[in-house]
């Protein structure tokens, strides 16, 4: 039997379920339109959240914010990487189908990893989920969406005439480019992590110094149509934004013997990250770029050892034992010290050093520490005391 309720009561509640009703509509509608919420893990097509694409490839499924064209293109981009991680360590696993989640903004990419939103991360790899997931730092495929990042306060600018004006913000707009990550490389790295984990079908925790240099190596992968082979990219370019970072901790003292390096725990490597990420990828491109083919072979003889063992310690001994570390030490600090090296940073501090003071310029942290550690190296990067001599042990 139906009631009728009358009174203030019974309008609220008859309020209260027309607003149940509205809400139910918008549930529906929401379901329609794709749920908001971006969710861990492959999507059904039916469920993408507004504002978002997806583009199927062999081996992703790209989930994308800033537009499917270029979705599409770091598609395309990773499955070409594939095959280069695929050419440098083969496998005749069938590879598996993974995730691409590129959020358009910082915050976003935080809100989803839990990041704080003063993290430098980009992209980061998911082993759980098997999710590269990443956002539009400023710059995608050598394109640069950012204002400079480094810029004269306006107080210090009236003490420049107007062609130091001109000249100091040409090198803080190179500067700019010069320690901006283009999320394309970024993804090269992670694609690394990805596939390393798959090749060695292991949880067991690799030494950072290989994994995240050997990510650092193929951060520098190039598209080339005269390499070769079936991925049309080559290895081996200098990974500027590292070796900038090994060369201003070595003449800090803030590296460490290879041997020490080897045997570091993931926390270790955190510890400095922008000494340890640095040493650990010139340790890789200088084994792996070796004029010598048993140096060259090192890496690629420790990665297959420890698929076969699953303990890296063990492998690492049986393939280093017959190596010399501490002239290794020698020989990759010269190795170092040989490399040219440019930074628009380093310019400017040498040409405005006596103008322009750190408190004069405002930006971003990452440009201003590297500003005020050239203004106070004015002989860098000459050789230093410190670099004659092996890392210390501590």
């Amino acid at each position: 039997m139906a009631t009728t309720t009358h009174g203030p009561a019974g309008a609220r509640r008859r309020a209260l379920t027309a607003a149940r009703a509205a809400a139910l509509l918008l549930l529906v509608a929401a379901a329609r339109a794709g749920d908001e919420r971006v969710k861990e893990g492959p999507w059904n097509k039916r469920d993408v959240p507004r504002g978002w694409a997806i583009v199927e490839t062999e081996h992703y499924q790209v989930q994308s914010q800033i537009g499917e064209e270029t979705g599409r293109r770091l598609g395309e981009h990773l499955e070409s990487m594939l095959k280069l991680y695929d050419s440098f360590m083969p496998t005749r696993r069938k590879l598996e189908t993974f995730v691409l989640k590129v959020f358009r903004d910082k915050k976003g990419f935080c809100d989803y990893s839990g990041n704080d939103i003063k993290t430098n991360t980009v992209a980061y790899y998911n082993q759980s989920s098997k999710e590269l997931v990443g956002y539009d730092c400023g710059f995608v495929f050598g394109q640069r969406t950012t204002p400079p990042l480094l810029a004269v306060s306006p107080a210090a600018a009236e003490k420049l005439t107007p062609k130091e004006r001109e000249r100091i913000a040409s090198l803080f707009d190179a500067g700019t480019n010069a320690y901006t990550f283009d999320l394309v490389r970024v993804l090269s790295h992670e694609g690394w992590h990805q596939y390393f984990h798959f090749f060695t079908v292991s949880w067991v925790p690799m030494p950072s110094w290989l994994d995240e240099g050997l990510g650092d190596y193929f951060f520098m992968a190039e598209k080339d149509e005269q390499a070769g082979g079936e991925h049309g990219y080559r290895l081996g370019d200098m990974n500027s934004h590292r070796l900038r970072s090994v060369r201003r901790a070595i003449e800090d003292g803030k590296t460490v013997t290879f041997e020490k390096l080897m045997d570091f725990e993931q926390e270790d490597y955190y510890s400095d990250p922008g000494t340890f990420y640095a040493q650990g990828w010139s340790m890789v491109y200088f084994l792996l770029e070796s004029s010598d083919p048993s140096r060259k072979e090192l890496i690629p003889k420790l990665i297959r050892d420890f698929k076969d063992t699953k303990n890296f310690r063990k492998s690492t001994d049986k393939i280093f034992k017959k190596l010399d570390l501490a002239e290794l030490d020698r020989e990759w600090i010269g190795w170092l010290l040989s490399q040219p090296l440019e930074d628009p940073l380093l310019t400017a501090a040498r040409e405005f050093a006596g103008k322009l003071e750190p408190k004069d310029l405002a930006g971003e942290e990452r440009l201003l520490k590297a500003y005020t550690w050239y203004v106070e190296h004015p002989a860098f990067p000459g050789p230093a005391a410190a670099a004659a001599t092996p890392p210390a042990e501590n």
